[in-house]
C-alpha cells in the first residue's frame, strides 16, 4: 500500500456525503486536501481544523463542476499551494430523478453536466499534474448503473457512463502510472438519501441488503483511499452495497 502521507489529493463534493467522508480519511491518512463545493459550507472549517491537529493543510475552492473552469480552478490552485497533485476524488454529482418519457430534456442533459462531463473536465484539468509523476483517480458511480431500476433513468445512464469512463481513461493513460479506478455504493445514508421514507428504509434493510443495514459514507471512503493507496490496481469497480446488487432472492 502506497505512503499517502505529504502527497496531496483533490476531493470535489468535499463537504457532503461520502465527499466528506473521504476528505476526513485522507486528512487522518496524512494528505494535504484541496476540496471543492458549490457553495461555502461550515463543514470546510471542520476539515480545517481537522487537519490542523495533524499538520495537514485543508484548501477550499467553491464552484460549479459544471462549468469547465471551475476544474481548473482547483488543480490551479492544488499546484500554487502545494506544487504537486497526486490523487483526484470526483465525489461532485446529484441526483437525476424521472422517467425518459416524464423528464424534461434539459434535466437529462444536466445529468450529463454534472456526472459525466466534469469528470472529463477534471481529469483534463488534472492530467498534466498526474503525468508528471503518476497518480490516482477515483470516479463515484452507483450500484444504480448496474441494475435497472424505475424512476431515474438519467441517473443510471450517467452513473454507468462513468464506469466506461474509468476503463477508456486507465487504458490511455496506464504508461503514464496514472491510475484510474471506480466505486459504486449502494444504499448510503448521505444527504441524498434524506428523500426516503422509513417505510422504503425498512424495506430496503429487511429485502434489499443482504447485510441488513444501510452503507454509511464511511465505508466508501475507506475503499477509495485504498484504491488511491493500491499500486497496481486500474480500470476497475469496486461495488459497496451491502450484497445488495449480487442477491437473487
Amino acid at each position: 500500500m502506497l505512503d499517502i502521507r505529504g502527497t496531496t489529493s483533490i476531493v470535489t463534493g468535499g463537504t457532503s456525503g461520502i465527499g466528506y467522508a473521504t476528505a476526513r480519511e485522507l486528512i487522518g491518512r496524512g494528505a494535504n486536501l484541496v476540496i471543492n463545493s458549490r457553495t461555502a459550507s461550515a463543514r470546510f472549517a471542520e476539515l480545517v481544523a481537522e487537519g490542523e491537529k495533524v499538520g495537514i493543510r485543508v484548501l477550499h475552492v467553491t464552484g460549479d463542476m459544471r462549468d469547465p473552469e471551475a476544474s481548473n480552478a482547483i488543480c490551479s490552485k492544488a499546484m500554487s499551494e502545494f506544487g504537486r497533485i497526486d490523487s483526484v476524488v470526483h465525489c461532485a454529482g446529484g441526483p437525476a430523478p424521472g422517467a425518459a418519457v416524464d423528464m424534461p430534456t434539459e434535466n437529462w442533459t444536466d445529468a450529463f453536466d454534472v456526472h459525466v462531463h466534469s469528470a472529463f473536465h477534471l481529469f483534463r484539468a488534472a492530467h498534466p499534474c498526474l503525468a508528471a509523476r503518476g497518480g490516482a483517480v477515483v470516479l463515484l458511480s452507483s450500484a444504480a448503473a448496474l441494475r435497472g431500476c424505475p424512476g431515474n433513468t438519467a441517473y443510471q445512464v450517467v452513473k454507468a457512463a462513468l464506469i466506461q469512463m474509468t476503463r477508456a481513461l486507465a487504458r490511455d493513460h496506464a504508461a503514464e502510472a496514472i491510475r484510474v479506478n471506480c466505486v459504486a455504493p449502494g444504499i448510503i445514508r448521505t444527504p441524498f438519501q434524506d428523500g426516503m421514507t422509513d417505510v422504503a428504509k425498512a424495506n430496503n434493510i429487511a429485502n434489499r441488503i443482504p447485510l441488513q443495514r444501510e452503507g454509511r459514507a464511511e465505508d466508501v471512503a475507506d475503499v477509495i483511499v485504498q484504491l488511491i493507496g493500491n499500486e497496481f490496481m486500474t480500470g476497475e469497480t469496486v461495488v459497496i452495497d451491502g450484497g445488495m446488487s449480487m442477491r437473487m432472492v
